[in-house]
C-alpha cells in the first residue's frame, strides 16, 4: 500500500474536504483526488460515497481510516521520539505521581531540571496511586512515582526511596502537652506501662484518614490489620494539605509522610506524637511501563534523581 496515497486519503476523511485536505497537505487538489483514485484502484474498494453530495466514508473506508490515524499516529510518536534525542533542545517530559510525592518531592527535582534543560515541556499529572497506575497504563506518561504497593504485572516498579508516616496533633492538643510534659519532667525511656497507656490514649481519639485507592490509607490499612489495632476515623480528606488544617484546628490526629509536615513542624503548628506502633515505614516507587521506550529528558531526569535529593536539602 502506497503511504502518500493512503496520507492523502487519511487527510481528506479527517478534514471531510479535498480540498482542505490539498491545502494541509500543501499540494493541488487534482493531486489528491489522483492519490485516493489509485489507492482505490489498489484496493479494488472505494472508499469514499460521492453521490450525496457530500464527502462520507463507506464501511470499507471508515475501517481503513481508523488504521491509517493508527500508523500516522505512530509515525508522529516516533518523529517525535527521535527529536528528544537531539541534545534536549525539545520535548516533552511527562511524569505521574501520588499525592505526597507530587506536592511535596517532585516540585524541587521538575525545577531543578526545568533550570537544567528549559525547552523541555513538563506535564505532572497527580493521583490516587490507583489512578496514577491506571493513566501510566492509558496514557502516554513517561514514567510514575506512586506511594502504594505496586500488583501489576503490566508495570515495572523500582525502589526509589523510603519514607516514615507518623502520627500528628494539633500543638494545643492535650496528648501533644501531655508529651512534652512528660518529656520535659523526667528523664531516662518511658516504661512500658506509659507507653502502652498511651498509645490507647491515642487510639481513642478520632483519625483524619486519607480516601480509599490511595496509597498512603492502603499502607496504613493494612498496618494495622496487621497489629490488630482499629481507628476511629472521623473524616475522610482527599489530600495532605487537607489533613494538615483539620488536625491544626482540632478535629482529631492523623497518620501522614513526614515529607509532608516539615513547614508546620519548624513553625510549630503540628506536633509528632511518640507512638511506635503508628510509625510505619513505607517505600517509595519508580513505576514505568516496560514495553514503552525511554526518551533522553526521561533518562536525563532519572540521573537527576540518583545526584540530587527530592526534598532539597544537602545533609
Amino acid at each position: 500500500m502506497n503511504l502518500n496515497h493512503l496520507r492523502a486519503f487519511e487527510m481528506v476523511a479527517r478534514m471531510k474536504s479535498f480540498s482542505r485536505a490539498a491545502l494541509e497537505l500543501d499540494i493541488t487538489q487534482p493531486a489528491v483526488s489522483k492519490s485516493v483514485r489509485e489507492l482505490e484502484h489498489e484496493l479494488g474498494m472505494t472508499l469514499f460515497d460521492r453521490t450525496r453530495g457530500a464527502i462520507q466514508l463507506t464501511e470499507v473506508g471508515q475501517t481503513l481510516f481508523h488504521y491509517a490515524q493508527r500508523i500516522f499516529a505512530a509515525e508522529d510518536a516516533a518523529r517525535i521520539a527521535l527529536e528528544q534525542f537531539r541534545h534536549l533542545e525539545r520535548g516533552r517530559l511527562s511524569i505521574g505521581a501520588s499525592a505526597t510525592i507530587g506536592v511535596y518531592l517532585l516540585p524541587h527535582l521538575l525545577g531543578r531540571f526545568h533550570r537544567d534543560h528549559p525547552n523541555i515541556q513538563l506535564f505532572l499529572d497527580i493521583g490516587t496511586t490507583r489512578e496514577v497506575i491506571e493513566r501510566l497504563l492509558s496514557s502516554p506518561l513517561d514514567c510514575a512515582f506512586v506511594e502504594g504497593v505496586v500488583e501489576n504485572t503490566e508495570i515495572a516498579a523500582t525502589r526509589w526511596q523510603e519514607d516514615t508516616l507518623v502520627v500528628i496533633a494539633a500543638a494545643n492538643h492535650p496528648l501533644a502537652l501531655a508529651q512534652a510534659n512528660r518529656r520535659s519532667g523526667r528523664a531516662g525511656v518511658p516504661t512500658t506501662e506509659i507507653r502502652q497507656r498511651f498509645l490507647a490514649d491515642v487510639i481513642a481519639e478520632p483519625f483524619i484518614q486519607r480516601e480509599p485507592g490511595s496509597g498512603a490509607r492502603e499502607i496504613i490499612d493494612d498496618h494495622l490489620a496487621n497489629r490488630g489495632i482499629t481507628l476511629r476515623v472521623a473524616m475522610e480528606v482527599s489530600n495532605a494539605e487537607g489533613i494538615k488544617q483539620m488536625v491544626g484546628a482540632g478535629l482529631g490526629l492523623a497518620i501522614i509522610s513526614r515529607h509532608a509536615i516539615s513547614a508546620e513542624l519548624a513553625l510549630g503548628r503540628l506536633v509528632t506524637l511518640d507512638v511506635p506502633e503508628l510509625t510505619i515505614r513505607r517505600t517509595l516507587w519508580r513505576v514505568q511501563a516496560p514495553e514503552r521506550p525511554t526518551s533522553q529528558a526521561l533518562n536525563t531526569f532519572l540521573t537527576l534523581l540518583d545526584t540530587e535529593p527530592a526534598n532539597g536539602d544537602r545533609q
